[in-house]
């Protein structure tokens, strides 16, 4: 498994060239099921067109956990007040010290303005055991439908300097939960210069292991930098 994990990482730095951003964080994560953890992560983000661009990411953490990301969006609808748009996301995460994988797909239609951002949208997914058996059985779980939404406030438009904004959510770049499980988020960024952009988030999320529900949260903070080509 670590092996597709660095030629997802391959392929990635042979798109770099093409791509409009490229942004990289680290994150701490504490929680009383799995303690202290830490992530690091790079992606990417490709304009194929003035209503289309596609999303590529890859997430390296303790524990032998790893997760790659491909989403894209379609806007459809652009008025004055507004986008509507189509996003796509597919996700592969890895968790070694359990011996499990995951894999997920979700749809989402949305909307956007200057300050709030909504999406509402449905996702499956399919957990297996390490290495993947041809004969499923007990060793897999596929959940064939869950709810996904996403819910954000930004305090200026995305091309100001600076900016602050909150958001609740039940899935985040490298994780999806069920629908009853929510991330609570705030989150900012500040343009150092014309081309470099330091970004920052914190939150609470389910402290359970998996998508299993707990009566107690989680929280994590990242500090990274998005480049601008």
């Amino acid at each position: 498994m670590k092996r597709l994990f660095i030629i997802a990482l391959f392929v990635m730095s042979s798109f770099v060239a093409h791509a409009q951003t490229i942004r990289t964080y680290a994150e701490y994560d504490y929680n009383r099921t799995d303690k202290s953890r830490a992530n690091f992560v790079v992606a990417t983000d490709y304009q194929l067109a003035n209503n289309f661009h596609i999303d590529f990411g890859l997430l390296a953490g303790t524990k032998d956990r790893y997760a790659i990301n491909l989403a894209y969006q379609l806007d459809l609808l652009n008025g004055k007040r507004g986008t509507f748009f189509l996003e796509n996301r597919y996700l592969y995460r890895i968790f070694a010290d359990y011996k499990i994988q995951e894999f997920n797909a979700m749809f989402n239609l949305g909307y956007r303005n200057i300050h709030w951002i909504f999406k509402f949208g449905l996702c499956n997914r399919y957990f297996a055991e390490i290495p993947l058996r041809k004969n499923g059985g007990q060793s897999t779980v596929f959940e064939p439908m869950n709810v996904s939404f996403d819910i954000e406030y930004n305090l200026f438009a995305q091309d100001h300097p600076w900016n602050v904004g909150c958001g609740i959510s039940n899935y985040r770049e490298f994780i999806i939960e069920r629908f009853t499980l929510f991330y609570y988020t705030i989150h900012g960024y500040y343009d150092i210069k014309e081309d470099w952009r330091v970004n920052a988030e914190a939150g609470l999320h389910p402290a359970g292991v998996l998508n299993l529900s707990s009566q107690y949260n989680g929280w994590f903070f990242n500090l990274g930098c998005t480049y601008k080509f």
